[in-house]
């Protein structure tokens, strides 16, 4: 993904996402897009939909789906974070995986998968 496409890709993100009270955040991995997107469960699976359906994506996958009281970007609409597959597997709380392959093997464990927006968001301050 050139960073053009990746720029007008997160202008729409978080234009679509204000519309519809959808916070989250967007992490880009060696080619590799995964979104946080917190809102309105009915919302959320919408969201996911046309995500689902947009040519600009491929395999798209659902790692973690549930109930929280507090969004943990409730304040964003939807920011960038580029980490190395190393730093994303810290997040998830894995041991310094290198790619990102296995990374998206390891981190299938749904105890695991919380911890990434937590520790994205301590990134981000």
């Amino acid at each position: 993904m050139t960073v053009t496409a990746l720029e007008e890709f997160l202008t729409d993100a978080r234009t679509g996402n204000q519309a519809r009270n959808a916070t989250g955040a967007l992490v880009y991995v060696d080619g590799v897009i995964f979104q946080i997107i917190e809102g309105d469960k009915d919302v959320v699976r919408k969201l996911m939909a046309n995500i689902g359906s947009d040519s600009r994506h491929h395999s798209v996958k659902v790692f973690h789906e549930a109930e929280v009281d507090v969004r943990a970007f409730e304040s964003w609409s939807m920011p960038y974070l580029s980490p190395t597959a190393e730093q994303m597997s810290m997040w998830a709380g894995l041991p310094g995986t290198a790619t990102v392959e296995k990374l998206l093997a390891d981190a299938r464990d749904p105890h695991r998968v919380p911890q990434i927006p937590v520790n994205a968001l301590k990134a981000l301050a």
